[in-house]
């Protein structure tokens, strides 16, 4: 049996990614490139037959979840799941890696199905990305609000490249409250949590001067309904917003592996219309969008493209 090519991503392959100069990377960004494994094969012929039939037959099943605030119970007992492993193993930030990152699975990237050599693949990734944005967009503030953080570990992150940064968590599951107040006196790292729901946010709640704004695989639960969370960040005003997440207008309908991440986006109600909001606000002048990043994605589509951005 033939064996398809092995590929390897290294510093050199980020900067390109990043569409930056491999001096420019930080030193903890090569450091997380090369402890990492990011070897991978390409699937071809009758695997990239089978995964694309699974895909479709996921589609067929009419089984997806769909989002939307129905399904907050849903995110309570997941984040409480990892809030327990989390206890139980003294604290191992390993059990804050959500359920839903897939070990084993194939990954989407550059156009392609590729099968990683390590099961950590996406997690490594993601790593490497949350490094770069931080150092290059977060520079220059002083706070750091993540709307929806979850398990926390993007905090965690943002706290090893900018150590003496105020960090908030805001998410609607107090499992998630309860993670930051075990990661606060685990780590003691300057972070606080508050509950805060996207589809209805608080108004009263003021962002600090001077601060950033993230959000990872957090808004795609908003479906279209992402208008008053953008509102709100438009009136207080942050200096930059990161958003990861996964954007409908940038999948090539012409293309297989992309039209059927549209078809699943639909089938979840995912993100919609984002993208041409946020351009609409860059013509009202309202608004400007410093970068637009298509990198890589889990089996079903790619969640992890970011959109930077800063109110005007």
């Amino acid at each position: 049996m033939k064996k398809n090519k092995v590929y390897n991503l290294t510093s050199e392959s980020f900067a390109k990614i990043f569409g930056v100069e491999h001096n420019n990377l930080l030193l903890l960004v090569k450091e997380a490139i090369k402890k990492a494994n990011f070897k991978y094969q390409i699937l071809e012929g009758k695997e990239y037959e089978e995964a694309i039939l699974r895909i479709i037959k996921t589609l067929d099943s009419k089984t997806l979840k769909v989002a939307g605030p129905h399904r907050q119970s849903d995110w309570e007992s997941g984040w409480h799941e990892n809030l327990q492993e989390f206890k139980q193993t003294n604290f191992d930030l390993n059990q804050l890696i959500p359920k839903f990152v897939k070990k084993d699975a194939y990954i989407r990237f550059q156009g392609n199905l590729i099968e990683p050599e390590s099961n950590s693949f996406e997690t490594d990734f993601v790593t490497v990305m949350r490094y770069y944005l931080f150092n290059t967009y977060y520079k220059e503030t002083s706070t750091l609000y993540e709307f929806g953080e979850g398990t926390g570990l993007n905090l965690v992150a943002a706290s090893e490249v900018s150590p003496k940064m105020k960090l908030v968590g805001l998410d609607w599951a107090n499992s998630s409250i309860e993670i930051m107040n075990s990661l606060k006196k685990k780590l003691n790292i300057n972070i606080s949590a508050k509950r805060f729901d996207l589809f209805d946010p608080d108004k009263k709640y003021l962002l600090d001067k001077d601060s950033a704004v993230l959000t990872i695989g957090t808004l795609e639960q908003l479906g279209g309904n992402f208008k008053p969370f953008i509102n709100y960040l438009l009136k207080n005003k942050p200096k930059v917003c990161i958003h990861m997440e996964t954007l409908y207008e940038l999948y090539d309908q012409n293309n297989l592996l992309d039209y059927l991440a549209v078809k699943y986006l639909e089938q979840r109600n995912y993100l919609k219309g984002f993208l041409p909001f946020l351009k609409k606000l860059e013509a009202e002048k309202r608004i400007k969008i410093l970068e637009v990043k298509r990198t890589f994605g889990s089996f079903y589509h790619e969640g992890y493209t970011y959109i930077v951005w800063k109110p005007l």
